[in-house]
């Protein structure tokens, strides 16, 4: 199952970033600047570099997307980008900080996403990380969506995006189908992500041995849609 092809890839690089900025915001008010390596797992188009960066931290992104690499890379020159599943932590030296934002462990692109591999995962997060260690992240809960099928309508300067969006309660599922409508005609893709109780995250995080606080934002202006939940963890 394939995500972010490069039509979508393009139109949120372009104008679905602010969450992305506002985690980046939030994670150097925690460790504030320094040295040491970001890496930010679910990339994209690796915004959270262009913020950790000037404070003084190297960076390193991850995204399974081709497209969503090949846009990082391009963008900036300067920077590490590897395509693999966020599941998979890259061995790097000296990282302060592991970021996961925008549903990054929900997306069922990895059989591991979910509580299907959440604990480990955490646990090899916290292994990665020193003492005081950073983990940022979010997640998609049960609330996130309605089981009945809604729709919402986008408009960008040069496409319209549909996006239907329904939950399975029963198998706790979202399934998103995203429709982009443009000069070139349509577009489809369909997302699935495996849903994680909130409070379930919170019990797998501190299982982990992280110190874990539930966030309600990023940033104060920008609040979480229902069912979406952030996380701040530290390792003690």
């Amino acid at each position: 199952m394939t995500y972010y092809e490069v039509r979508l890839a393009q139109i949120h690089a372009q104008d679905y970033t602010q969450y992305a900025i506002a985690a980046a915001e939030r994670l150097l008010a925690e460790i504030g600047p320094g040295a040491g390596v970001v890496l930010d797992l679910g990339c994209g188009a690796a915004d959270l570099a262009d913020v950790v960066m000037p404070a003084g931290y190297d960076y390193v992104g991850v995204d399974l997307s081709p497209s969503m690499v090949a846009l990082a890379r391009s963008r900036r020159p300067d920077i590490r980008v590897i395509q693999a599943s966020a599941f998979d932590l890259p061995e790097i030296a000296d990282t302060r900080a592991i970021v996961a934002v925008g549903e990054v462990v929900n997306y069922a692109a990895d059989p591991r996403a979910g509580l299907a591999g959440i604990h480990a995962w955490l646990r090899a997060c916290h292994k990665a990380l020193p003492a005081g260690g950073v983990l940022l992240l979010d997640v998609a809960g049960p609330l996130r969506a309605d089981p009945e099928p809604a729709t919402r309508v986008n408009h960008g300067e040069d496409y319209r995006l549909e996006v239907t969006t329904v939950t399975d309660p029963s198998r706790r599922t979202l399934t998103r189908t995203i429709r982009i409508f443009d000069d070139a005609g349509e577009q489809t893709e369909t997302h699935v992500l495996e849903l994680i109780d909130p409070m379930e995250m919170l019990a797998a995080l501190r299982s982990a041995g992280f110190d874990a606080i539930a966030l309600p934002a990023y940033r104060d202006d920008l609040p979480f849609p229902r069912g979406w939940s952030g996380f701040l963890a530290r390792v003690p």
